[in-house]
Formats: structure tokens, C-alpha cells, sequence
């Protein structure tokens, strides 16, 4: 849907100022909205602005594929000569069986390798399952499609018998599962791993591993967070995110989390001298929009 003026002058003006030629060059760009179907880019904690501040200067930068390397090498990643950078990326329908296919917050792709990033704000966690939850209108009014546990049961809106209801929907997430994630699609388990934050994860780590098997390249997973007095910062120090990346561990698409602070101090050093004092001007848009809505998120 495109923009209306006054949401291209919200949205410019949230943008770091070489980012804002994106919002007329791409009139159908799949710009976030909230449950009401209104624009959040032009809102000061946006996660999909801060990602495109971060993403499409790097991607403007003649030094864009050394700073992507020196990403990768901070992040025991693969290094490539050519890196592309391509904002909300929505997957092709096929590849998972999803009805509204995911979008990517940022892929980068190299003759090599491709890399997913999901990039968060002010987001407490991913986001959760849909299934469990009631249905709160029409004719299923009051209904869960699932008991948010992942073992053999009816969904009473469609009376498909399955473990999981996405499942039962024709979604193959459960056919990547047990080459992301250290869970058996066989087994029963109660909650579902699922059911809460661990859902947006699981889906990202499975499309990384569907489109590395469609195109043969070895893919990643990077969540990327603003460090600070944010969830997020929280949630990638916990015991929790400990265990998803115990999770992950050994199998087919790496799990990374790197916070803003981290990918500019390392794109800093790794510029030409001559691109730095872009750098350093988008370091102090980035750090200004942290400070604010950090003074939000503490009181």
C-alpha cells in the first residue's frame, strides 16, 4: 500500500538523512503497520527505521563489502569478495507453505553464503505463535486453533488432526525444525518450544535453512538489538537465550546476536578513511534515537 504525504514526510524525517531517497524511489515498499494499518516507521522507536538507518547507508558505502566482512568475522561468519544488502525480503510462498509469507528484516548474499538478519528496538521478545490464542471474532468466536502444546490434537476450526497446527495447515516448519533446533518433530512436548518468544526464532533460523537448501549456500541467523535498557539487550544475556543457542548448536544455520553499538564500532574501523564521517554521523543519529527511547523505556 503506498505512502500517503503525510506518512512519507513521517517516515523521512525518522530516517537517517541518506537513507530517506528510499521512501519515494520504492513507492510499494512493504513498510511495517500496526494492528489499526498504520505506518510505525515514522515513530521515533520504529525497529524497521532503525534497521534501514543501519542497513541501507552500509549498503550505500564503496565500503560496504569490507565492512560485511569484518561483520562476519566478528562473528565467526564466512567472509565473501561481493556482498548485496536487500531490506524486507518477503519469502517466496512455496518455500514454506505459508499463506502470508515471512519477511525478512535484511538479507545480506554473496556468491557464498546468505545471511538473515532480524533486527529489534524496543520488542521484548520475538514475536509469538497466533495458534493458542483465542479467536476473538466471527464465527469461530472463542475458539484456539491449538492448546499450545505441541502433541496430537484437533483443531476445532478446520478439524485437521496434527501436533501442530500450522502443520495441519500445510506449514513446513516442522520439516526444518530438527535441522535448526535440537527438537523432534516425533516427540510430544508440553508447552509447545514454540508456543511463546522462541516462535519468531524458529521461523527465521527455518527460512534460512529452506532458501540455503533452494540455493545451495550455507545461510546464518543474526538477531541484531540495541544494547541498553532495552528487552532485547535482556533477553540475549539470559539463561534463556543461552539455551536456544545450545539449541542450535552444531546444526545447519548458526544463530549470532550483535547489538547496533557493536555492528557501527566495527564498520567504523573497518571503512575507508573517507566514508568514516558518515559513519560517525550515523553513529550519532543511531545513539540519539537509543537515548530517547531509552529515557522511555526507563520510566
Amino acid at each position: 500500500m503506498p505512502l500517503k504525504s503525510n506518512e512519507i514526510e513521517a517516515v523521512e524525517a525518522n530516517l537517517f538523512p541518506r537513507v530517506r531517497q528510499l521512501v519515494r524511489k520504492a513507492p510499494v515498499f512493504p513498510w511495517h503497520r500496526d494492528q489499526a494499518g498504520l505506518v510505525t516507521a515514522g515513530r521515533r522507536e520504529s525497529s524497521q527505521a532503525l534497521a534501514l538507518d543501519l542497513f541501507v547507508t552500509i549498503d550505500l558505502l564503496g565500503s560496504r563489502d569490507a565492512i560485511l566482512n569484518a561483520w562476519m568475522t566478528a562473528l565467526s561468519l564466512q567472509s565473501a569478495a561481493h556482498w548485496s544488502i536487500e531490506p524486507e525480503v518477503c519469502l517466496p510462498r512455496a518455500l514454506l507453505g505459508e499463506p502470508r509469507p515471512s519477511q525478512i528484516d535484511v538479507r545480506a548474499q554473496s556468491a557464498s553464503s546468505i545471511v538473515l538478519f532480524e533486527c529489534k528496538f524496543t520488542e521484548p521478545d520475538g514475536g509469538g505463535c497466533s495458534q493458542p490464542r483465542t479467536i476473538t471474532s466471527g464465527r469461530h468466536a472463542g475458539m484456539a486453533q491449538c492448546s499450545g502444546a505441541y502433541v496430537g490434537q484437533v483443531n476445532p476450526v478446520n478439524g485437521v488432526s496434527a501436533r501442530c497446527a500450522l502443520s495441519g495447515k500445510g506449514i513446513r516448519y516442522w520439516e526444518f525444525v530438527p535441522e535448526v533446533l535440537a527438537f523432534d518433530p516425533t516427540s510430544d512436548y508440553r508447552p509447545c518450544p514454540f508456543a511463546s518468544g522462541w516462535y519468531q526464532w524458529m521461523r527465521n533460523l527455518v527460512a534460512a535453512r529452506a532458501l540455503s537448501k533452494e540455493s545451495g549456500l550455507p545461510a546464518a541467523f543474526i538477531v541484531v538489538y540495541a544494547d541498553g535498557p532495552f528487552p532485547m539487550a535482556g533477553k540475549v544475556r539470559s539463561e534463556e537465550w543461552q539455551r536456544l543457542i545450545e539449541s542450535t548448536a552444531g546444526r545447519a544455520v548458526p544463530l549470532r546476536a550483535a547489538s547496533y553499538q557493536q555492528l557501527l564500532a566495527c564498520a567504523m574501523t573497518a571503512a575507508a578513511p573517507a566514508e568514516r564521517p558518515i559513519l560517525r554521523d550515523l553513529t550519532a543519529w543511531i545513539e540519539r534515537k537509543l537515548a530517547d527511547s531509552a529515557a522511555v523505556q526507563v520510566l
